[in-house]
């Protein structure tokens, strides 16, 4: 596939297109992070350590910083990340359910 960069896009269809692209790798690496999240319950023991708020708090804030040096609304990520920790700490209390219950 041609990748093309923003200034060479000749019409909308074409910048749409290159707009797919990166969503589909965006994706794709979300999926792959979703991997380790599923992984990472292996060393956690309990829903303290699942939520470790200090982390989170450490990581949204240092992804909404990310954001502000690459140019991009900072409040947008800070609210994208909040969301996508929230639904991990979810995910990963229901895997620690499930190895609760198996280990029973």
């Amino acid at each position: 596939m041609n990748i093309k960069y923003p200034r060479d896009c000749n019409s909308a269809e074409e910048i749409r297109t290159e707009i797919d692209r990166i969503d589909s790798q965006i994706l794709s690496l979300f999926a792959e992070r979703h991997k380790y999240v599923e992984e990472i319950v292996r060393f956690k023991t309990d829903e303290v350590g699942i939520v470790a708020q200090e982390r989170k708090e450490f990581v949204i804030k240092q992804r909404k910083n990310q954001a502000k040096e690459l140019g991009l609304n900072s409040a947008t990520f800070e609210k994208i990340f909040e969301l996508l920790i929230n639904s991990n700490i979810e995910h990963e209390l229901k895997l620690l359910k499930e190895k609760d219950h198996l280990q029973k």
